[in-house]
């Protein structure tokens, strides 16, 4: 049984795990059953699904019930919480999801604004009420990103922790908005919160109190990740800087022949991408359309070239 999620326990690398599809499109089921148990052997802190990697907008309501079923089964016996991101376009479709994945038994619910219109600012309010009302003992995480319209800070954030007292913390993205000098400001005037931050900016973020990341590095290189923010965490920051240093130095490399070989580079189809070819993720690397998933051919070329020039960082 895991420790109920709280400011104070919310922390650490969350696995944000892809989803594995067949040649038809369909669940591998198998495959990301390995994939969970693979995370759950490396001990990430946390582990959690439908996070924009994880394709939230690809999958129907059942899909979503079957994942999360498969997630709490495989994880939950570990002792690693859980979160389930519930996003959709109305709040009756998040609180169905979010009441789902309560009863299932996932210990939090990721949660991102309705995106097709932009809120206002009454509305946003409301949103957040009317959500933490419907699931009261389910800890909430804010999935902050401008894909929503809104990239919040302070202002919005003071008064949601107001009406939504199981809001716990919020997940950063990496948007152009991000601006670092306002989120420090934003964890000094909210400190009820956890405050998450990606790879690039995590171990700036945890010099004014960042307390985790939701990674995507971990589906690539788990072991590093995982020891680079204990690294960090405990004061070694010499060390940890160095691991960060090297990671970038993949990803960039990476990301440079992804952007020679004209291949996409969203959320899904790069974070999946990685993990495939450093041998860490089984399955294939396919998305659901409308995104373009990398070709066989391309990810055995990134694959060798990465082999040559960073043997240390294949799982295989």
């Amino acid at each position: 049984m895991t420790e109920k999620l709280t400011k104070q326990t919310l922390r650490g690398i969350w696995a944000g795990i892809t989803l594995s599809w067949d040649e038809n499109y369909e669940l591998d089921e198998a495959a990301f059953r390995e994939n969970l148990g693979r995370l759950v052997e490396v001990r990430p802190h946390g582990i959690y699904v439908f996070g924009s990697t994880g394709e939230f907008h690809a999958v129907n309501d059942e899909e979503f019930r079957r994942v999360v079923d498969i997630m709490v089964e495989e994880v939950s016996p570990s002792g690693i919480p859980t979160q389930a991101g519930c996003n959709g376009l109305a709040t009756r479709e998040i609180i169905g999801k979010l009441k789902y994945a309560q009863a299932a038994g996932a210990d939090g619910g990721q949660v991102a604004l309705p995106s097709w219109m932009k809120l206002t600012e009454p509305e946003i309010v409301k949103f957040w009420r009317d959500i933490s009302e419907a699931v009261p003992d389910l800890p909430l995480i804010s999935y902050n990103v401008s894909r929503t319209k809104w990239y919040m800070y302070a202002e919005q954030y003071q008064q949601i922790i107001r009406i939504a007292p199981n809001l716990i913390g919020i997940k950063w993205s990496g948007s152009p908005e991000l601006d670092l000098q306002r989120l420090e400001e934003t964890i000094a005037a909210t400190p009820q919160l956890a405050h998450f931050l990606g790879e690039r900016n995590l171990l700036k973020g945890m010099r004014f109190g960042i307390q985790g990341c939701y990674s995507a590095w971990v589906l690539a290189w788990p072991r590093r990740t995982i020891q680079m923010f204990n690294l960090a965490d405990q004061g070694n920051w010499q060390e940890a800087e160095a691991i960060h240093q090297r990671c970038l130095e993949v990803e960039d490399f990476v990301d440079g022949m992804l952007e020679e070989l004209s291949l996409g580079m969203m959320d899904p189809v790069a974070d999946k991408g990685r993990g495939v070819l450093s041998g860490f993720l089984v399955g294939h690397q396919r998305t659901r359309p409308p995104y373009l998933g990398w070709p066989d051919e391309a990810v055995d070329t990134i694959k060798e070239q990465v082999r040559q020039r960073f043997p240390d960082f294949m799982w295989e």
